[in-house]
């Protein structure tokens, strides 16, 4: 060729230079760990997972409106999930810092997809039933116990250390964001498709999940823990709870999980009832929920190396249980939506927060233990189902609101006084770099 060809003229797919230079930089600036494709892979796996596991709750809980309308069955069916998790989430924990978190991972998408698969298929075909759905509450609960601590924990092996940071901040908010949109997404999708449908679409998203996740090639450099898994789930309880910054945050994330987010999953039942609206309502109520929680979402990954977490984590889960009183005096789905914006914007900012604080001030070789106590709160969120059913069931679903709503502004008021600690605490700085992998 001489030195006048004309060069190769690049790919229609190929973004100019120039324009690729502008992608990287902003990438650079307000997402550095998505430079690493491993992780990557995994934040698009629980992008998938997380969104499908939130969507179930809501078409079960849309499904059991339909079939008996009573919230008494529907926190029944929430404290049968809870069980495995609440039991089985410290193993989990234990086996995070154990095994390969990567095969954990894909044990659990297998269980998620059967299930979700399942219930579709008795609801397509009409034979459908109460006790098929307390079968796959208890596959739900237990493959969320034996996850979620090794999403969390892998993390941090995928990155290097000083985007570890970052790294938490756009899995935290991906993983609460969905737990947001994803209720948002299923009421809209039972109204144009169906409760089977929706279901189907779930499946989907877990097998989503799972593709990526064994494309998954790095991590797992963690130290493996060897011992008895009762001395090792002692040693995870004892550090967590002799850190008073740790334990305030731990107990901060069990309160609204306990008294704030059962509403969102009374939701269907209290759009149907006190508001007298159907799917399409309970859609748009949901969405707006979503619309503020990637708002949140969002200006949490913009902000992800801000030194002051601890005032924001207090003052945004006070916020949220507020919003929760606000929604128990709704009486239009206009206002109840308008509430649940704000909702979720502020749960969202609290939840990411909380956890990235977490993650920040565990050690490596504890983080999946440390971890595994912190999703304790999911757990405790269908456990707390119950007795605000039992509420709701005998005086009505605003009472249960505003009562929920009320212990959770309470607790969160302790945490404030108890764990002052946090007003000043930087947790970045308190990471020990010693103790991480990478």
């Amino acid at each position: 060729m001489t030195s006048d060809s004309p060069a190769a003229s690049p790919s229609p797919l190929e973004a100019p230079a120039g324009r690729r230079s502008r992608l990287a930089r902003h990438r650079d600036r307000l997402a550095p760990a998505f430079a690493h494709r491993d992780f990557v892979r995994l934040w698009r796996a629980n992008l998938g997972t997380m969104m499908s596991y939130w969507m179930q709750n809501v078409a079960q809980g849309w499904l059991v409106a339909v079939i008996t309308e009573s919230p008494l069955i529907l926190g029944t069916l929430a404290m049968i999930r809870a069980i495995p998790m609440l039991f089985l989430s410290p193993f989990g924990g234990v086996l995070a810092d154990r095994v390969s978190r990567t095969k954990l991972l894909i044990t659990s998408q297998l269980l998620f997809t059967v299930a979700g698969l399942a219930i579709g298929v008795l609801v397509a075909t009409g034979r459908i039933e109460v006790w098929h759905l307390a079968v796959s509450s208890v596959l739900a609960g237990t493959s969320f116990a034996i996850s979620v601590p090794s999403r969390n924990a892998l993390v941090s092996d995928l990155v290097p250390r000083r985007q570890v940071g970052n790294a938490i901040a756009l899995t935290s908010t991906t993983m609460n964001a969905s737990r947001i949109v994803g209720p948002a997404l299923a009421g809209w999708l039972i109204g144009v498709i169906g409760i089977a449908g929706t279901y189907f679409v779930q499946t989907g998203g877990y097998l989503w999940g799972m593709v990526n996740v064994l494309a998954v090639r790095g991590g797992d450099q963690h130290p493996r823990t060897r011992g008895s898994p009762f001395a090792a789930l002692r040693d995870g309880f004892k550090f967590a709870f002799s850190t008073r910054p740790l334990a305030a945050l731990l107990l901060l994330g069990l309160s609204p999980s306990l008294f704030s987010m059962p509403m969102i999953f009374i939701l269907p039942i209290f759009v149907k009832q006190d508001l007298k609206a159907g799917s399409e309502e309970l859609g748009l109520v949901l969405a707006a929920q979503g619309i503020g929680a990637v708002i949140g979402s969002v200006a949490v990954v913009a902000h992800a190396g801000s030194r002051r977490k601890g005032p924001i984590v207090m003052l945004s889960a006070a916020a949220f249980g507020v919003a929760i009183i606000a929604l128990g005096l709704t009486r239009s789905p206009l206002a109840a939506g308008i509430v649940m914006a704000f909702a979720g914007l502020f749960s969202a900012v609290y939840m990411a927060n909380n956890q990235t604080m977490i993650q920040l001030l565990a050690p490596n070789r504890l983080r999946g233990r440390v971890m595994s106590i912190w999703m304790l709160g999911w757990g405790l969120t269908p456990l707390g189902l119950m007795p605000i059913s039992i509420v709701a069931e005998n005086f009505g679903m605003p009472v249960a609101m505003v009562l929920g709503g009320s212990l959770s502004v309470a607790v969160v008021l302790f945490i404030m006084v108890w764990g002052r600690v946090l007003w000043t605490l930087d947790a970045e700085a308190a990471v020990d770099p010693s103790d991480e992998s990478t």
